[in-house]
């Protein structure tokens, strides 16, 4: 039984890091090697004991944590990095990509995405601790080839998405009306539960129906509000439960 990744959490909103813990927390394969709010104290920490993962924001108190990141190339450190931050720029894209970090998450960011990125890290280093002297070029492949994207089916929805349901959920927005709207105030209409509706909800965001702000609650958790952006596809979805 493998020992659990030891994850450093660099980040300097309070809020989210609360909520980087709790997700943490949750997840049996890593453990907290130290958190800290600030780029040389990052240092500080990597200079003094074992780190195997960093979750690294990028604006942190006039630094950036890239240069973490930088750091840890020069030195030819075996630490993974997953960003965790509001920097979207293609820029700041290219140059982590550039760096080698594993994974860009844009907040806000939900546990789902979150456990990926962490499993994924995780499950990258377990299968270069499991190699052999002599490697092979199944070894490689499965080290390194993509995982497939799942299709999308013939009525254009993503895996786990109905039409019917689609619909359903637009007859219950329409309901609702111009204002804004949590997840949860759709649950009695619909019969949904919050995860089922957020699925939906986020394709429709996607799709530039609706359009999604959120907020950070009392326990540092997103909480994701929506308002309408067109009325008409969003009808003609909810005409389709009936036609």
């Amino acid at each position: 039984m493998s020992e659990p990744v030891r994850v450093l959490i660099v980040e300097d909103d309070p809020m989210v890091m609360r909520l980087n813990l709790d997700y943490l927390n949750r997840l049996p394969e890593v453990t907290l090697a130290a958190q800290c709010f600030d780029v040389p104290t990052a240092i500080e920490v990597l200079e003094q004991q074992p780190v195997e993962l960093i979750l690294l924001d990028v604006y942190l108190r006039e630094r950036n944590g890239l240069e973490i990141v930088r750091r840890l190339q020069r030195q030819g450190r075996d630490v993974d990095v997953i960003l965790i931050t509001a920097a979207s720029e293609l820029e700041t894209v290219r140059e982590a990509r550039q760096l080698g970090v594993r994974d860009f998450l844009i907040k806000p960011f939900e546990f789902e995405r979150f456990r990926d990125a962490i499993q994924t890290c995780v499950a990258h280093r377990r299968s270069l601790e499991r190699l052999p002297a002599q490697v092979q070029q199944r070894h490689l492949d499965r080290l390194f080839q993509p995982v497939a994207v799942a299709p999308r089916r013939a009525d254009g929805l993503p895996k786990g998405l109905t039409a019917l349901t689609l619909a359903q959920v637009a007859e219950a927005i329409q309901a609702w009306g111009d204002d804004a709207f949590a997840t949860e105030a759709l649950g009695p209409a619909t019969g949904m539960s919050r995860v089922s509706l957020r699925k939906y909800l986020k394709y429709l965001t996607e799709q530039g129906i609706l359009e999604e702000s959120f907020h950070y609650g009392q326990v540092g958790r997103p909480a994701f509000s929506y308002r309408c952006l067109d009325w008409q596809a969003l009808i003609e979805l909810s005409e389709k439960r009936h036609g």
